[in-house]
């Protein structure tokens, strides 16, 4: 009689338990292909991108929660899904914030220009950097610290598996403004070998308008005095600025970019510098793109762009002008497909031919 008792109040409290646990789920799934150059390639060629995201949160009570994700993602039509990282949470009123587990950080993305838009991939302050730590959030402070993992922990160098992350930022939103400094230490635990992103994110919102700043430092091999290489300075640093203005009124909206990268490496060797890791796509490009909207679900963008395709800025052998026209529809939320089509015209020493490709993205959430 006594275990039956202690067996039902067992299964009572994990009822409960689980009762009280909310659990919910959101993700998003995109596909596209895209076609070659029909100008230039002899074949009619073409080419995927897919990526689904699924995430879970779990609310324990009001004060504990917890976040897993997986991830599938790849220039292909069949991408393996992967594990994307975990926490818990901890939080304690609107005072402070306690997470810890697979945490992520990135500072100034690319949010105007479509195709530099995943800061996985891409950014003027910081790229995506994963640890698996612990981060504080306390009246807009945050604070990170953990070890360095995925892309983040070097996989293919000798520091695999050393690597550490310390990230810090400000959030200051007031009356539609937006200021956000940020600091970024990473160590490879080698001689002098560490990375060092730090810069501010600023934004303004004045009725129709809007505008959005960022200045990004990178630096590799900081202070380096020859410790890498005798006789060398490995030290290797970059100056990013991005400018964003967007303007709309009634059916009309316009939407640039602006960004320029100073960058220099020193004496590091080529692709030793993590300068070298595409965080910046290429140092100079100017993009502009008017849209008009014809229907309520039906929007016509007419995008102008100059890309030096280099980070070399005495390279002027792959500039390009693209011209060509983006019809984005959302036939009903969380719904969209964009078609374009974008020419490409050799401008300055570059000596290749005009190109021509088209492709069409469809995304949806739940």
């Amino acid at each position: 009689m006594k275990k039956r008792f202690l067996l039902a109040a067992s299964v009572f409290f994990v009822a409960s338990a689980f009762a009280e646990t909310d659990v919910k789920y959101s993700g998003e799934v995109e596909f596209d292909v895209y076609t070659g150059d029909l100008w230039n390639d002899d074949d009619f060629k073409h080419s995927y991108a897919s990526t689904f995201d699924l995430n879970f949160e779990i609310q324990f009570n009001e004060k504990w929660s917890a976040y897993v994700g997986l991830e599938a993602d790849g220039e292909t039509d069949s991408p393996a899904a992967v594990y994307n990282g975990a926490y818990i949470q901890y939080q304690h009123a609107d005072l402070f914030t306690i997470k810890a587990g697979d945490l992520t950080s990135s500072e100034g993305a690319f949010v105007a220009y479509y195709n530099y838009d995943d800061p996985a991939d891409n950014a003027a302050g910081m790229k995506e950097h994963d640890i698996r730590g612990i981060q504080l959030e306390i009246a807009g402070f945050e604070l990170g610290l953990g070890f360095g993992r995925g892309d983040n922990d070097a996989p293919e160098t000798e520091a695999d598996g050393n690597v550490y992350d310390f990230h810090a930022a400000y959030e200051l939103e007031y009356a539609r403004q937006h200021l956000r400094p940020y600091l970024d230490y990473k160590s490879y635990q080698e001689a002098q070998h560490n990375e060092l992103h730090a810069g501010v994110e600023a934004g303004l919102s004045i009725g129709d308008f809007a505008f959005r700043a960022v200045y990004g430092f990178h630096a590799d091999y900081l202070m380096d005095d020859g410790d890498v290489v005798a006789g060398q300075d490995w030290t290797s640093t970059a100056h990013a600025i991005l400018l964003e203005p967007s303007f709309e009124i009634g059916i009309f909206d316009i939407k640039a970019t602006a960004f320029y990268a100073f960058m220099d490496r020193g004496d590091a060797e080529e692709d030793a510098s993590d300068l070298d890791s595409e965080e910046i796509p290429e140092y100079f490009f100017l993009y502009a793109e008017p849209a008009f909207k014809l229907a309520k679900c039906i929007k016509l963008g007419i995008p102008v762009e100059y890309h030096t395709h280099t980070l070399d800025d005495d390279d002027d052998s792959q500039t390009t002008v693209e011209l060509g026209g983006r019809v984005y529809f959302s036939p009903i939320e969380n719904l969209d497909f964009t078609a374009f089509g974008m020419m490409g015209f050799p401008v300055g020493d570059n000596k290749d031919n005009e190109s021509l490709h088209l492709g069409i993205e469809t995304v949806f959430s739940f």
